[in-house]
């Protein structure tokens, strides 16, 4: 679509409706693949592109690039290739450095590898403990921001409130028989939409195919959802990817096939991580439940008595017992190693002082004039150096006639 500029007839460039018609039929998802083709041949027609060898190569090679083609495929996670690359070398090279040994290297990538794990847990964590704010109070929009990680619930949210509250989705007509029910759904564009109920499978399919491309719910099933006053999301319209029980599992599971996905595994880790989970899982499920919850309290206070104790206080044998069994090793009977005795270095005043220790801080002191020379200095009458070169000469004769 970059190259439809550079494709086209120079006297055609400057057609915004030309360009409103190919976007519309190229980009759309939400019609058939028989309906995109008479849409691009009716193009063609209308302004004279039909001999046009660029157009012709490309609406042959179709399945490769037409997003109507992929409107049965899952598209959730799909990534271009070059994108995941990009990606990933963005992210390694804060970490590491191209001139680095194997040995950096193997450092940098575990630091790394530490990092995104340490940012998935705290993400995990946020997704367990946050509470979504609701806006309609319903009884699905409830169930749905328990079961949906955050990006998804909101964009779910949005789907319940515009098929419950908007004018423009509502139920045109319903046919039944014994196996299928069959919804027309209206939406706000006036398009009409068909969801299959199948009686036997508890299933729903919509003509718009969003759950089977991402994996969400669009509003035309949660409409059939108020008309059949289900408060529940069905289980198979869950999805997998966008839940909060399937949240980064992949990444921290450990163990895949009865198989090490790491090379190092903290088996403390994992078992706490296991039990955290247990514990949210039940804690979800008897939510709203009152005798269910007093129950499920009882057995931990109980298993707390059985595993710590009722507050007993712990004699000094015990104590150093646990101490030794945190640290692996025991106290030994005869300690040969002792610690050195101390021994002042400092302030005791016997060190004796440089001479630019002495010339520094001579020099701080403030001076003072002498009663011979008369100068003001650091000396005095008594060792004054006039004196003493007086003296020093009527001692070895100099001076004398």
């Amino acid at each position: 679509m970059n190259k439809v500029a550079d494709k086209l007839p120079k006297n055609m460039l400057g057609s915004e409706e030309r360009k409103k018609e190919l976007n519309a039929c190229v980009r759309s998802e939400l019609i058939e693949p028989d309906a995109f083709e008479e849409t691009w041949h009716a193009i063609m027609e209308r302004y004279g592109l039909t001999n046009n060898d660029w157009f012709s190569s490309m609406f042959a090679s179709r399945k490769f690039w037409v997003p109507v083609i992929f409107r049965d495929f899952s598209m959730s996670s799909l990534i271009k290739t070059t994108s995941l690359s990009e990606s990933q070398n963005s992210f390694f090279k804060r970490y590491s450095k191209s001139r680095a040994n194997l040995m950096l290297f193997y450092m940098n990538y575990n630091h790394a590898l530490e990092t995104q794990r340490s940012n998935n847990a705290k993400l995990e964590y946020y997704d367990s403990t946050k509470v979504p704010i609701l806006r309609i109070e319903l009884e699905t929009e409830k169930h749905a921001s328990t079961i949906y990680s955050g990006s998804a619930y909101n964009a779910i949210q949005e789907e319940i409130v515009y098929a419950c509250f908007s004018l423009s989705c509502a139920t045109l007509g319903v046919s039944a028989n014994r196996e299928i029910e069959v919804y027309n759904i209206n939406d706000k564009d006036s398009n009409s939409w068909t969801v299959t109920y199948s009686i036997g499978d508890d299933t729903y399919l919509c003509g718009c195919k969003k759950f089977e491309r991402f994996g969400l719910l669009c509003s035309h099933i949660f409409c059939v959802l108020k008309y059949k006053f289900v408060k529940l999301i069905p289980e198979k319209l869950r999805g997998g990817r966008w839940l909060k029980s399937q949240f980064v599992k992949p990444i921290h599971g450990g163990f895949c096939d009865d198989k090490e996905i790491h090379l190092v595994v903290d088996k403390k880790k994992i078992a706490f991580k296991n039990l955290y989970a247990l514990f949210i899982e039940i804690a979800q499920c008897i939510e709203g439940n009152i005798d269910q919850i007093n129950a499920f309290a009882a057995i931990i206070e109980e298993g707390k008595k059985q595993l710590l104790g009722e507050g007993v206080v712990l004699s000094s044998t015990e104590k150093s017992a646990l101490i030794e069994n945190f640290y692996g090793s025991q106290v030994p009977n005869f300690i040969e190693v002792h610690p050195p005795d101390v021994v002042s270095t400092k302030g005791s005043g016997s060190m004796k002082k440089s001479k630019k220790e002495s010339t520094m801080k001579l020099a701080v002191k403030p001076g003072r004039k002498c009663g011979n020379c008369h100068e003001i200095g650091h000396h005095d009458s008594r060792n004054c150096k006039k004196v003493n070169e007086k003296a020093n000469q009527r001692q070895w004769g100099f001076g004398q006639k």
